[in-house]
């Protein structure tokens, strides 16, 4: 049985359809890249299967008993705490027990009374009996990972540093389907070499969104294409699906330029001598009738974009020069000392 199923699904803003009859399953450990051009409604279909937007028409089939998590690309402008807490968030009662653990450590490292000794040891008593440390080790290594100081305030992140704690919160809930809408977005190479072997080794359902098609590549064990409405399904690599789509579009070109022909042929003829038409072939005029609405119905491709680099020579104009430039939050650099120029 499928984790979730989408089964007719329908829905349009404002008059304007997003989902067409869109049909779509995901099944146990498949790890599916979804593509789509920007508003053709990736990140709705996410909302839809995480239950965060309902259709106008379809049935949504999430199997029983699972857990499915969503990590948007905006970050909510309510979430507070320490990046260890909002780490830990949403694991119930060890989540609970791990954070005091946490603080209360912290404290001992200024503060050493008996009282603080006595609550360590209960709570680690807890944290024993609910097999707590496991999740605890997960959380630090994911943190560690994501390369943010656990005891940081979370509201003076940077935004980049806020949406890689919200993806070690996800990682660390290891949900039965895992929503990733652009989870390469602010990670070093390190940290994105680290999420490649976590998620290919994840025991769960993994469905994501990404520009990055070196990360698609490695991780992707199907990759789909919302166009116009409709999913279609491609069991291959990226490299595979780009020569198969190539492929695709042109019979697809092909088959609405025979179509015009034969449409554009059936209006000549009707516009000739129109009266005795209609007496002689009724069911040719009813054929043309439908060739019309088929055409009303149509969605057209988007036109591709063909784009040709040439070198040129530098203009002799400096656009930009930058002199021994450092930027960095706290102790943290993003950019140490660098010097260049664009001509």
């Amino acid at each position: 049985m499928a984790l979730i199923s989408l089964q007719e699904i329908n829905l349009a803003f404002s008059g304007k359809f997003i989902f067409n009859c869109l049909n779509l399953q995901l099944e146990l450990r498949e790890r599916i890249a979804l593509l789509g051009r920007n508003g053709a409604g990736k990140t709705t279909l996410m909302k839809v299967m995480s239950g965060q937007q309902q259709v106008d028409d379809g049935k949504v089939i999430v199997q029983k008993g699972i857990q499915v998590v969503h990590l948007p690309q905006e970050v909510s402008v309510d979430i507070t705490g320490t990046v260890f807490d909002i780490v830990l968030s949403g694991l119930g009662e060890r989540a609970e027990l791990l954070s005091r653990h946490h603080h209360l450590a912290h404290r001992l490292q200024t503060e050493q009374t008996p009282e603080l000794l006595k609550q360590l040891d209960t709570l680690q008593d807890k944290l024993n009996y609910t097999d707590s440390w496991n999740v605890n080790n997960q959380v630090e290594e994911v943190i560690t990972k994501m390369k943010l100081d656990p005891d940081s305030d979370f509201t003076r992140l940077s935004g980049g540093q806020k949406r890689r704690a919200l993806l070690a919160r996800v990682l660390v809930l290891k949900p039965e389907v895992l929503l990733l809408d652009e989870p390469t977005n602010h990670l070093d190479i390190d940290s994105m070499l680290w999420l490649e072997g976590f998620l290919i080794n994840y025991p769960g359902t993994v469905f994501f969104v990404t520009h990055d098609r070196m990360f698609m590549t490695q991780i992707a064990t199907r990759i789909i294409e919302l166009d116009r409405g409709k999913i279609f399904s491609w069991s291959c690599d990226y490299k595979t699906f780009l020569e198969r789509k190539l492929a695709a579009l042109d019979i697809e070109e092909a088959r609405v330029g025979h179509f015009d022909k034969k449409l554009a042929k059936e209006e000549i003829w009707i516009r000739k001598g129109i009266k005795a038409r209609r007496c002689r072939n009724e069911g040719r005029i009813k054929a043309l009738e439908l060739l019309r609405e088929e055409k009303k119905a149509q969605r057209k491709v988007v036109g591709r974009v063909r784009m040709r680099a040439q070198k040129v020579a530098p203009s002799g104009h400096r656009v930009v020069k930058i002199s021994q430039l450092s930027f960095g939050y706290g102790e943290k650099y993003l950019v140490d000392n660098l010097t260049t120029q664009i001509m």
